[in-house]
């Protein structure tokens, strides 16, 4: 296995990496953003991934990295100074898969272990059908396309109008728009519009996106996630239409910090949240526990002050090396009856205030 570490490291830190990754047969190399791009795809019948120092820009690291279509699915994680609601927000929110606590040797050893155990994915082809990008601005072209293209869309953009009706017109496969706000020379509902006609599919799923790569939008329903991942979200949604979901209730995106750990387990592991259900939620790590696995998790639950603690089991798994909508991570399946009785209703009526939300802001 292949690894590299971009950024400033401190003495600690170095060691720290160093040692993980002679445990877990992992070769390491403290390198440039180019360097280790070359490197990976140099190495790239291997599983590999990326260790990002905390002083890093992340975000403008990981626009970098996907330019490279053969590193669009290769894992980044950010190394945090530690573990709070807004640093682990703010590192997914740049892009990046997962984030550790600087130190954390064993939790660097045991996503190395995981990494290096992934089956080899024969097929990364795209498969979820043609995703038009409406944008003028080329940097937001760039960074729509590789979310989508991580997605499992394949990608065509247009930047004006005529470009767009073409493309709509004759794009068979074409399942969903995005445009940015601005889109010359109406904006993006007439863009969304004309592109419904051209495809004759008056109900084709359409995004509008802020003409800035780096804010939010629609924060009453997803605020944490920024632009790319709003777009995971929605694709992830798409995605899914011709899919059968077994669960009870609406997913809802929400990201917050979590902690997890198998019953029992002394230490927890932290994600982040990115979907919640009355019946389980998906939390995004590279370190999830095999499927059966019994698990503890605490989160703060939508509209609560306090933590909450659930229990219940682990019933499927993302792993790195697939394209797809899902980030990597794992779906949790709540057990209502192990669950502290106060905590599961405030977890409840957080879910349905965020329901509220979603549906108020639609």
């Amino acid at each position: 296995m292949y690894a590299a570490a971009i950024g400033s490291w401190n003495a600690s830190d170095e060691k720290c990496l160093i040692a993980a990754a002679s445990h877990a047969s992992t070769r390491l190399d403290f390198a440039s953003l180019d360097d280790a791009a070359r490197r990976m795809e140099e190495h790239a019948a291997e599983p590999r991934c990326v260790f990002v120092a905390h002083d890093a820009d992340v975000s403008r690291l990981v626009g970098r990295l996907r330019e490279r279509a053969s590193l669009l699915t290769v894992p980044v994680i950010a190394v945090v100074p530690h573990a709070s609601e807004s640093i682990y927000r703010n590192a997914f929110a740049s892009g990046a898969d997962d984030a550790l606590v600087s130190g954390d040797r064993g939790g660097i050893t045991r996503r190395l272990a995981n990494l290096l155990s992934c089956k080899p994915r024969e097929n990364n082809t795209p498969d979820q059908g043609l995703a038009l990008v409406a944008s003028g601005d080329i940097g937001m072209r760039r960074m729509l396309g590789q979310t989508l293209r991580r997605a499992g869309f394949d990608v065509a953009y247009a930047t004006e109008a005529r470009e767009l009706v073409e493309l709509a017109h004759n794009a068979p496969s074409l399942c969903l728009v995005v445009a940015t706000a601005e889109f010359p020379p109406l904006g993006a509902d007439a863009a969304i519009r004309s592109a419904r006609t051209a495809a004759r599919k008056p109900s084709l799923p359409a995004l509008i996106v802020p003409c800035d790569a780096n804010s939010s939008f629609d924060l009453s329903e997803t605020e944490g996630f920024g632009s790319a991942g709003r777009l995971l979200c929605f694709a992830e949604e798409v995605a899914r239409r011709n899919a059968t979901d077994l669960r009870a209730s609406q997913r809802l995106p929400f990201a917050t910090i979590c902690a997890f750990r198998p019953a029992g387990v002394l230490h927890a592991t932290y994600g982040l949240t990115h979907n919640i259900s009355r019946e389980g939620l998906f939390v995004r790590t590279l370190d999830a526990p095999k499927p059966g696995t019994q698990i503890w998790l605490e989160l703060r639950a939508p509209e609560a002050e306090g933590m909450v603690h659930l229990r219940g089991d682990v019933v499927w798994r993302r792993e790195p090396g697939a394209v797809g909508a899902t980030p990597f991570g794992f779906g949790m399946r709540l057990h209502a009856g192990d669950c502290p009785v106060g905590d599961l209703s405030t977890y409840t009526k957080g879910y349905e205030q965020l329901g509220l939300g979603a549906v108020s802001g639609n």
